[in-house]
């Protein structure tokens, strides 16, 4: 192999190369999360405002569609009735001190942690598994929900 060749996984579909540190997904896929048009990805479980419906209340997104679409639930508990919003018609809920969170972009998208400061545009972030502290861009974190 030449030192600029791709790295091959055996049995990956049509022995395609892998992205090195991707696990052979591309960085931009849903998957690892990057961002949608400027926004991150969205996640399940995390609060968000849809503005076409009933006064830009608070909801929670249940799930996301392969499309980018997302079933947010309407009622007040975890097993309420659902609407199918797009994204231009959601906005992510932004945290604030104190607040438990979600990553929802960069390395460690998925992670929750709690937001235990903010300075100017940067969270200050104690990562729940890792327990490690870490500064993040505010616009990759979203309030997580509460069941």
């Amino acid at each position: 192999m030449t030192p600029n060749s791709a790295s091959y996984l055996p049995g990956t579909p049509g022995g395609q190369p892998m992205k090195p540190g991707t696990g052979g997904l591309d960085v931009m896929s849903p998957a690892i999360g990057s961002y949608n048009e400027g926004r991150p990805w969205f996640m399940p479980d995390i609060l968000v405002k849809i503005h076409r419906h009933r006064e830009d209340s608070v909801r929670v997104i249940q799930e996301v569609l392969p499309d980018g679409s997302c079933k947010v639930i309407l009622g007040s508990s975890f097993n309420g009735e659902t609407v199918t919003s797009l994204p231009n018609d959601i906005e992510i809920v932004l945290p604030r001190k104190n607040d438990k969170i979600k990553i929802m972009g960069g390395a460690q998208r998925g992670a929750t942690g709690k937001l235990i400061g903010v300075d100017g545009t940067d969270g200050i972030v104690k990562v729940d598994d890792t327990l490690d502290v870490t500064i993040l861009d505010m616009v990759i974190l979203a309030k997580l929900a509460q069941p």
